[in-house]
C-alpha cells in the first residue's frame, strides 16, 4: 500500500502541488513511514531526517497537550476563567474551554506583520485583545486564542511553552519535535515561501542574519509566531516525520496512554461547529481526512501543508507533511491531495498485511 501512496503523492508533485512530502500511518503497535520528492524543486531529496514547519498542527501537538497535562495534574480546570490566570485578559467570563473550542469571542488573527517588531509588544497586544463576540456565542477559529493558551501554560508552570511541552510531554513519550530549530538545522528543513522584506529587517535587528535567505527556512512561517520570537501557541513547532508518527501513535492509544480524561477531549464540544477541545473533528462532507476515516475521527491541519488524523474506532492514524507554500503561497491542490492520501493511508493501516 505504501507504493500506492508514493505513486499518488508523486503525481501531485508532478502537478506542482508541493515539491516533496513525508507521510506516516499506523496503529498503537506499528508505524509505517515514507517520503517522496525534494525539499525544494531541484533540491535535496526528502528523507527521514527532513524537518517540517508544522504550522497550526502546533495547536494540537504542542499547546493542546500542554494544557491537557496541566488539567490532568489538577493545576487548572477547563472551566477556569482566563482572567483568573491572565488578569490582563479582556475575555470576561471566557474560560480555558472556550479558548480550546475556538468560541472565546476573539477575532481569528492580528495582521501585525511589518507593523510590530518587538515580541513583548506583540504579546501584550494579543493578550489585551478584546472579544468581538460573547464567549460561547459563536465559533471562530482563532490563532489569538491559542496565544492566550500559551500564556496560560507559561503563567501557571513558570516555564515557556517550548520547555514545558518538551519536559512534560515529548520526553515522556519519545516525541522528536522542537521550536526554534536554529542555524545548525537549516540544511535539514523543508523551506516555505519567499522571505518578505519585513522579516529580513526583523532578522537583522535580532542578529539572526543566518535565517535570511531567498526562502524562509529554519524559522517559523507564521507571522505572529515569528514576531513573538518563534515560540507560540498557534504555530512555531518543527518536527520530522518520525516525531509526528510517534505523536499519532500516542493519540491513537488514547486513554490507554494519556489517561481516562482524554476521551472527553476528542468529542465535538458544541453543536455549532466541528471543534473538540483543541482538535478538529471530521466534518460530514469535504473533510481533509477523506471518506475512509470514521465519523468520530479527530485531527488538525496546518497552513504550510501539514495534517494529522486519528480514527479512534479503527485505532489507526495517518499524517501527511508537505511544504505546499514553497516556492510561493497560493496553490491549494493540497485540498485534493489530502483526502486521497488519507483514504489510501487508512486502507493501508487497516489491511491484514499491515497487521
Amino acid at each position: 500500500m505504501s507504493d500506492l501512496i508514493d505513486v499518488a503523492l508523486t503525481r501531485w508533485i508532478e502537478k506542482r502541488a508541493f515539491p516533496g512530502a513525508a507521510y506516516c500511518y499506523g496503529t498503537p503497535d506499528k508505524i509505517e513511514m515514507g517520503w517522496v520528492g525534494t525539499r525544494s524543486y531541484g533540491g535535496d531529496w526528502v528523507d527521514a531526517s527532513t524537518w517540517w514547519d508544522m504550522a497550526s498542527v502546533t495547536k494540537v501537538m504542542s499547546t493542546t497537550m500542554a494544557v491537557y497535562e496541566l488539567i490532568r495534574k489538577g493545576e487548572i480546570r477547563l472551566d477556569t476563567p482566563v482572567r483568573d490566570v491572565l488578569p490582563e485578559s479582556k475575555l470576561g467570563e471566557g474560560t480555558i474551554r472556550n479558548l480550546l473550542l475556538h468560541d472565546c469571542g476573539l477575532k481569528p488573527y492580528d495582521a501585525m506583520a511589518g507593523k510590530v517588531t518587538d515580541a513583548s509588544e506583540a504579546r501584550t497586544r494579543i493578550l489585551g485583545s478584546g472579544p468581538v463576540a460573547k464567549p460561547g456565542e459563536k465559533t471562530a477559529y482563532s490563532c489569538l486564542g491559542f496565544v492566550n493558551l500559551m500564556a496560560v501554560v507559561e503563567r501557571i508552570s513558570g516555564k515557556n511553552l517550548a520547555e514545558f511541552v518538551h519536559s512534560e510531554f515529548y520526553s515522556r513519550h519519545g516525541i522528536e519535535a522542537t521550536y526554534r530549530p536554529g542555524p545548525h538545522m537549516v540544511g535539514q528543513i523543508a523551506p516555505t515561501e519567499a522571505t518578505p522584506g519585513w522579516r529580513r529587517e526583523l532578522a537583522r535587528e535580532r542578529g539572526e542574519e543566518w535565517s535570511v535567505g531567498d526562502f524562509i527556512c529554519g524559522t517559523v512561517h507564521d507571522p505572529i509566531a515569528y514576531i513573538l520570537g518563534g515560540v507560540s501557541g498557534n504555530a512555531g513547532l518543527f518536527a520530522p516525520i518520525g516525531g509526528v508518527a510517534k505523536f499519532g501513535q500516542v493519540l491513537t492509544a488514547g486513554q490507554d496512554v494519556l489517561g481516562a480524561d482524554f476521551g472527553d477531549w476528542i468529542h465535538v464540544g458544541s453543536p455549532a461547529s466541528s471543534r473538540a477541545l483543541g482538535f478538529d473533528t471530521k466534518s460530514p462532507a469535504g473533510s481533509s481526512s477523506g471518506v475512509k476515516f470514521g465519523a468520530r475521527s479527530f485531527g488538525h491541519t496546518g497552513y504550510t501543508g501539514t495534517c494529522i488524523w486519528v480514527d479512534p474506532d479503527a485505532k489507526v492514524f495517518a499524517a501527511l507533511l508537505t511544504n505546499r507554500v514553497h516556492p510561493v503561497d497560493g496553490d491549494m491542490q493540497i485540498s485534493q491531495a489530502r483526502p486521497e492520501f488519507f483514504d489510501l493511508a487508512w486502507e493501508a493501516a487497516t489491511s491484514g498485511a499491515f497487521a
